[in-house]
């Protein structure tokens, strides 16, 4: 009886905890169901500006759904908007009480203590040291040294000794602050409450708020502020402000007086701007060059000086012993890896493939991971093979897709592993929508959860440092040539590249205007359409170049309206249609004139077809890599290369 009894109270046990575990989870399930459709509602709301409903309708949010947090900040936004700011503090605290660790806890804390100082309650103050304690590097940190340096104004000592020290610890958080964010929301504000304190300012002092007012834009009181600073501390930001200012003369004067007696102070990449700044007060960029050669310089910028001197170089023999004395000079300069590229490259036009190889298993020992890596590890690829060493040439390639899977070397690559693939691998596109650029959680799901229900605004707040996010938010905004900058940046950013089926791809590579393009494409492959677009204007249909080339394939007017004459596009069209039809025909009508060739009518489509006809009768080639890196125009090369690389990464992406 005993024994029975006992069996059936674990059989009891069992069912109760089953029970209690189903129940669990279809509350859960039921809480999750009920917050998503409650928020969503309640975010309408919001964006109607209809503060009263989506508060109430926030607050249907369960505690039981993972949206409970947001819910709680939507609200507290509802409260501030209905100047109910007693009620936001309330409805933060309650994120912040909870010890949420995720990425809402810090806005949370820093809007709630922004409401705090808003209605002097003297907690802001904790609230405030408390964020830059526990999230010191996120911008709600810095923002919070600013308003620290309020807190330390209100309520001054009237002793002298106290009033002093009271006034320095608030001008170490405007300080702070502006040297942390210049161009912050607050830096103008911060300088301003400096000025009031009247205390003395140093060098270092006036230069930070000299730096401040550049960075927002006021280049007349950047220059009073720069007046109270050393010429040996400030030269380069004395040149780079005469230059905004548009005082061309006083900018060259700033310039070489500090690379002849002040650069070896200064950090090499301001000294990098304002040596292109100098250039560019020249008529002809060459000319900027050759003056900058003959100042001397022997302290920082001098490589970069040497550098750009090399660059200009037509004869390869001269150019190659420019670069050789630049590397043998500064062997591990900024400039050295792509300086030893170029001897390389070098020789291998010549067709001294034993001097390349030994140079570029130099660089590949040496130097990675640099930008002419992927074209060393190609070109010792070729080399191999030009010594019928196959086995290792294919071994190169594949490293090259390996490594460097985005770069235009993976794409000719890919065509000397599998030449019967044909020199052009893909024919059109398959195309994909744009999504949230992570599969996987991010947050515990909550952003994920955000994107989906097309909370851009607090996706957009949480993320502030996450430039993929911040680009799907652009590209949800149309603001697609925001977005593709934004991602495009972002990629460059990552050391290993991810997989093609990523979605992060497709916001660096959208496939914009490609049902336009794949229409007039007439016997053009339309993923080299899609890719010269690409290059050509980020997607901006309103784009316009420097010289005046206009549209989202940017035509010179000319050009156009003779293309537009010619082949009598429809006067009908919107201006997007006609732009890509136009740069269509324009584009057939180069390849038509060049052997039918994409390659040539790509570089012409940057160069001009005058200069790619001369180039087939001045430069010695027998590939199209050795046509590649011997064209002379620096633009051009590069242009190639972007369009090809952008084609590629199209191909395997869709």
């Amino acid at each position: 009886m005993r024994r029975r009894r006992r069996k059936y109270d674990l059989y009891l046990v069992v069912f109760l905890a089953l029970f209690t575990l189903g129940y669990f989870i279809y509350n859960h399930a039921s809480s999750e169901s009920r917050g998503v459709e409650n928020y969503s509602t309640a975010l309408e709301a919001y964006k109607s500006n209809n503060y009263l409903e989506a508060y109430e309708k926030f607050g249907k949010v369960p505690s039981g759904s993972s949206l409970k947090k947001p819910a709680l900040f939507r609200q507290a936004r509802c409260a501030t908007n209905l100047d109910n700011k007693e009620l936001a503090i309330k409805k933060y605290n309650r994120i912040v009480r909870s010890g949420s660790k995720s990425t809402i806890a810090p806005i949370s804390e820093y809007n709630m203590a922004v409401l705090m100082f808003d209605t002097k309650d003297k907690r802001a103050k904790k609230h405030f040291k408390k964020i830059i304690k526990k999230f010191p590097t996120s911008d709600y940190a810095i923002a919070s040294e600013y308003y620290l340096g309020l807190i330390a104004l209100e309520n001054l000592p009237k002793n002298e000794k106290k009033l002093a020290k009271a006034k320095e610890k608030a001008s170490i958080y405007f300080k702070n602050y502006i040297e942390k964010s210049p161009d912050g929301r607050f830096a103008l504000n911060a300088i301003d409450e400096i000025l009031k304190l009247d205390t003395k300012l140093n060098n270092y002092n006036n230069l930070l708020i000299a730096k401040a007012y550049y960075a927002n834009g006021d280049y007349e009181k950047t220059k009073e502020f720069l007046n109270k600073t050393t010429l040996a501390e400030s030269w380069s930001d004395f040149a780079k402000n005469e230059y905004k200012l548009g005082n061309k003369e006083k900018a060259v004067y700033y310039t070489e007086l500090g690379l002849k007696q002040h650069a070896f102070n200064t950090e090499p990449k301001d000294v990098y701007e304002v040596i292109d700044n100098y250039i560019a007060t020249f008529p002809a960029r060459k000319d900027g060059i050759t003056k900058l050669t003959t100042l001397g310089i022997n302290s920082t910028g001098a490589d970069y000086i040497s550098y750009l001197n090399c660059s200009e170089v037509v004869s390869a023999n001269v150019k190659e012993a420019c670069y050789r004395t630049l590397y043998e000079k500064y062997p591990n300069g900024q400039f050295s890896a792509d300086s030893l590229y170029n001897i390389f490259i070098t020789k291998y036009l010549q067709k001294k493939y034993y001097d390349a190889q030994r140079l570029g298993f130099l660089h590949l020992k040496k130097f990675p991971n640099v930008k002419s890596s992927p074209a060393v590890t190609y070109f010792m690829g070729k080399i191999a093979y030009k010594l019928k060493h196959y086995e290792t040439a294919n071994s190169y390639y594949k490293k090259v897709l390996a490594n460097y899977p985005d770069t235009y070397y993976a794409y000719r690559a890919n065509y000397n592993l599998y030449k019967d693939d044909g020199v052009l691998p893909f024919g059109e596109l398959t195309e994909k929508p744009v999504v949230f650029p992570y599969k996987k959680s991010l947050d515990n799901n909550l952003v994920v959860k955000l994107a989906y229900l097309r909370d851009y605004d607090l996706v957009e707040e949480l993320c502030k440092k996450d430039k993929f996010i911040q680009s799907w938010v652009a590209y949800e905004k149309e603001n697609y040539t925001i977005s593709a900058v934004l991602a495009r940046n972002a990629m460059d950013e990552l050391e290993t590249k991810p997989a093609f089926d990523d979605l992060r791809w497709r916001l660096v590579y959208p496939t914009h205007y490609y049902d336009i393009v794949d229409k007039v494409k007439g016997d053009n492959n339309p993923i080299i359409l899609e890719s010269i677009l690409k290059e050509e204007s980020h997607f901006n249909p309103n784009a316009k170049s420097s010289v005046g080339a206009m549209g989202l394939m940017q035509l010179m007017p000319a050009t156009y309206n003779e293309v537009v004459a010619k082949h009598k596009i429809p006067a009908n069209l919107d201006k997007e249609t006609a732009n890509i039809t136009a740069g269509s025909y324009y584009y057939t009508s180069l390849k038509r004139m060049l052997g039918s060739k994409d390659l040539y009518a790509i570089s012409a489509y940057n160069g001009g077809i005058g200069s790619v006809s001369n180039w087939f009768s001045k430069l010695i080639y027998s590939d199209t890599d050795e046509f590649v890196e011997q064209i002379p125009y620096p633009e051009t090369k590069n242009y190639v290369k972007k369009v090809l690389r952008t084609y590629w990464v199209y191909g395997n992406i869709y």
